[in-house]
């Protein structure tokens, strides 16, 4: 068991992404007693699964298997009823936090166009393979 405070900092300085953790945890941790939580449960219940991707260029691949993990987290973290799915709504709320966190303009508009873009089979929520294949995408179209 640890504190909440200790899993937030820590989760800050593993993932450095600058967000508030302790407002986030409810979201990522299904439980806390007392303001402690059960770190090993935390983390099985983020346990990553081996993603299911059929790529020949080897770099893309290496880039994906590297950054499964944090992307999956990411997932999850958007993923705030547990789903399985990214809702349009989780996916508007998350860049809602991350917008008026990192102090950055972006409009509602440009949220929602996002978000049908990475829905590729436009059955309005963003599946794992989804999230991960934009991702993908953005390496693949990054300049070396």
């Amino acid at each position: 068991m640890i504190s909440v405070t200790h899993w937030a900092s820590t989760t800050e300085g593993v993932l450095n992404l600058g967000l508030p953790w302790r407002v986030l945890r409810p979201q990522l941790v299904s439980s806390t007693q007392h303001g402690m939580m059960d770190y090993q449960q935390w983390i099985k219940e983020l346990s990553i699964t081996e993603p299911k991707l059929e790529i020949s260029d080897n770099s893309i691949l290496d880039t994906m298997y590297k950054n499964h993990s944090n992307l999956e987290t990411i997932f999850r973290i958007i993923d705030t009823d547990h789903s399985g799915l990214i809702s349009f709504k989780e996916f508007h709320q998350t860049w809602e936090l991350l917008r008026s966190h990192l102090k950055t303009e972006i409009s509602a508009k440009a949220i929602a166009d996002l978000a049908q873009s990475i829905d590729f089979n436009k059955d309005g929520s963003i599946d794992i393979n989804e999230f991960l294949e934009a991702f993908r995408l953005v390496d693949i179209s990054a300049p070396n």
